[in-house]
């Protein structure tokens, strides 16, 4: 991972701990995308106004990189309804000069709670 990278990224998760967009959006490309399982953002306001307004953070955080990939491996504290609760996740950055194009985020379903019958 290039020292760019890793500042960026550095910024990226302190952005989103604080909830900081200001923090968050001067390292998105205009043309950023995100890619989850439950979720996508083709815009990168809307994803930015997501993230600050999610309540977690990251532990456990472990890179790989290649290139203009990052890979990061890491325990998502979020809070849930019913307390704390810890998932295994990992991102895929992919960078385009210094700031992040796209964002891919894979993790498994069985991790999230199931819903409960009202």
């Amino acid at each position: 991972m290039t020292p760019t990278q890793k500042a960026a990224l550095d910024q990226f998760y302190a952005g989103a701990t604080a909830q900081d967009a200001s923090m968050i959006r001067p390292l998105l490309t205009d043309d950023f995308t995100f890619k989850a399982p439950m979720m996508n953002f083709d815009e990168p306001d809307a994803y930015v106004a997501h993230l600050v307004g999610f309540c977690g953070y990251v532990k456990d955080s472990r890179h790989i990189a290649q290139g203009n990939h990052v890979v990061h491996v890491f325990t998502l504290v979020a809070t849930m309804p019913d307390g704390e609760k810890e998932l295994e996740m990992c991102d895929i950055f992919t960078f385009v000069g210094d700031k992040i194009a796209r964002q891919e985020l894979y993790t498994g379903s069985k991790q999230f709670p199931e819903e409960q019958a009202a």
